[in-house]
């Protein structure tokens, strides 16, 4: 089940650089919100999202022309899927993934937690949580509330896909939680 999730991750991590892209051109307007409407399918909660609102109107002319020679977007890091066994939703997935468009050379650190089950026989991301930035402790920012964090038990399988080179995202993909 962990390949089927991070199969899912990277459906969304690619519409996710796709969104970004054409939500910096003018002309691609349709295309970014049905981009956005479409990631947000996955989603199990309107409070949980990748940062794609869906946009009601075109930005000034000085928005898309800053952007016109900008690199195509990078895909988010996939670093750790850890599986739980969980009272309500059976089966959960805590992945550790950095932040969208992440900077190449740059340290890889982990900056969301993706909590993804099953809902109705589909996969969602059902509860996100980051890193507090003063005390590096998961923090909730969307999804179902009674999901918490510190509270997932002990982990009954773990993959680690790639690993983070700043030194408190390394600790946590370490950790076998």
């Amino acid at each position: 089940m962990i390949k089927e999730v991070k199969k899912l991750l990277e459906f969304l991590f690619k519409k996710e650089t796709q969104a970004i892209n054409a939500k910096h051109y003018k002309e691609k307007f349709d295309e970014y919100n049905s981009l956005a409407a479409e990631i947000k399918s996955y989603m199990n909660d309107i409070t949980v999202g990748l940062g794609l609102p869906i946009h009601r109107r075109l930005k000034d002319d000085e928005y898309y022309e800053d952007f016109k020679n900008a690199p195509y977007p990078m895909a988010r890091d996939l670093y750790k899927i850890s599986e739980y066994n969980h009272a309500a939703y059976g089966k959960l997935w805590a992945c550790y993934v950095s932040g969208a468009n992440p900077i190449q050379n740059k340290a890889k650190l982990i900056f969301d937690c993706f909590i993804i089950s099953k809902v109705d026989e589909d996969l969602k991301i059902i509860a996100d949580f980051i890193p507090d930035p003063d005390t590096s402790k998961w923090i909730f920012v969307g999804g179902d509330r009674s999901i918490k964090y510190y509270e997932l038990g002990e982990p009954v399988a773990i993959e680690r896909y790639l690993e983070p080179t700043e030194e408190w995202s390394l600790e946590e993909y370490l950790k076998d939680k």
